[in-house]
């Protein structure tokens, strides 16, 4: 997109129904080592007052809250309205049930590049304990290794954590799964260089997984992409 860059990154922040995670979420925000940024709330017409949230929440740090109705989950649709609204150079974007190590953002600009598509780790947590590790930060696996460049990403990659140009999600995908890995592809196929940052660490609240409805239609654009 052509939009002049005022910010290194537009945080964009995904959200449905997550007003009793936003608290822990603004203050890991706020509490960033690395400043220049703003953030993006794109609601999906959440119905549990987070609305109301960002009328008196009062942050420290550049955002904006955008809304769209809710008619089924249509998540590219949603982030779709950040990244037209971003002035950052690159997208960071994060799902509004998980919440960034202070030190997050710093991490990221140590390897974010111009030819590069970024993914942090996630760690699961349930009531402050953490249940699920990211294989990534699994030290048996990988000891010391600050990034891994991975090849045919499109297993390997998630939306939640992921650093991108400023590109727009596929809006042909609609319902739960696929979104990231047929962005991560049609990144890849362009030349992009994906790398995974096992230093650069979300914490998720861990919940059932939803089952993807999207698998078909993703592999054949990544079909597509591979010509």
């Amino acid at each position: 997109m052509d939009t002049p860059s005022d910010k290194q990154f537009s945080v964009i922040i995904a959200l449905y129904n997550h007003k009793q995670y936003l608290p822990q979420l603004v203050e890991a925000l706020a509490s960033q080592t690395f400043k220049d940024f703003e953030v993006i709330f794109c609601d999906d017409g959440s119905n549990d007052g987070t609305k109301e949230y960002f009328k008196y929440a009062g942050l420290s740090f550049d955002f904006k809250y955008l809304r769209q109705f809710h008619w089924g989950m249509r998540l590219a649709k949603n982030v779709n309205q950040g990244i037209k609204s971003a002035k950052g150079k690159y997208c960071v974007f994060i799902m509004g049930d998980s919440f960034p190590e202070k030190n997050y953002l710093e991490v990221l600009n140590e390897w974010i590049r111009e030819d590069r598509v970024l993914c942090g780790v996630r760690a699961n947590i349930e009531e402050k304990r953490v249940v699920g590790m990211d294989w990534r930060l699994k030290k048996q696996i990988i000891p010391n290794i600050p990034a891994l460049l991975v090849r045919e990403p499109f297993n390997a990659i998630t939306g939640n954590g992921l650093v991108t140009p400023r590109v727009e999600w596929n809006e042909k995908l609609k319902g739960y799964g696929g979104d990231d890995q047929e962005l991560a592809a049609r990144l890849y196929y362009q030349g992009y260089l994906i790398y995974s940052v096992p230093t650069a660490i979300l914490y998720h609240h861990y919940h059932l997984p939803q089952k993807g409805n999207n698998a078909r239609i993703v592999n054949k654009f990544i079909q597509q992409y591979a010509r």
